[in-house]
């Protein structure tokens, strides 16, 4: 599968390839950015809560030499704070087209919970060509109270 095998826009990614991931459809589609990309949960009541981050590499598949090279790697901060640094999901996830969720536990005080992926200038920038190779992100969940699982999570 080449960079042409998915639809590729501005800020999404859509896999089109025939991958078998638990929760295909939680996995088939990604937010991406060049730089950094911060989600914001408002209204939230403050005290505790434990954060998830979904991640699946759907770009860069292992049929090609330039994408096994490959790497995304960014930081991630929560509330302002570094969390992960040189973050490499696919490398966690020992390959492309598998799924990697990371959790988080957080404070939120003012009632405003802050997520933002950054990409710190490590990782590819031109495989093939010059192009979006920053962070992405499949979903995001958060439970109240530091949980291993959410009610309804199997």
């Amino acid at each position: 599968m080449g960079d042409n095998n998915f639809n590729d826009n501005k800020y999404t990614l859509q896999s089109n390839s025939n991958i078998s991931l638990v929760d295909f459809g939680l996995y088939a589609t990604a937010r991406k950015t060049p730089l950094s990309i911060t989600y914001y949960g408002y209204c939230l009541e403050n005290g505790n809560y434990t954060v998830r981050l979904h991640f699946a590499e759907i770009q860069f598949t292992d049929e090609k030499l330039y994408n096994k090279v490959a790497r995304r790697v960014f930081d991630i901060y929560i509330q302002g704070i570094q969390v992960q640094k040189d973050f490499n999901f696919t490398e966690e996830a020992k390959g492309s087209n598998k799924n990697f969720t990371r959790a988080f536990n957080t404070t939120v005080t003012d009632r405003t919970l802050e997520i933002r992926l950054y990409w710190a200038g490590k990782g590819t920038t031109s495989i093939p060509k010059r192009g979006n190779y920053g962070p992405i992100i499949s979903a995001i969940s958060v439970c109240s109270g530091y949980r291993t699982y959410c009610e309804g999570e199997n």
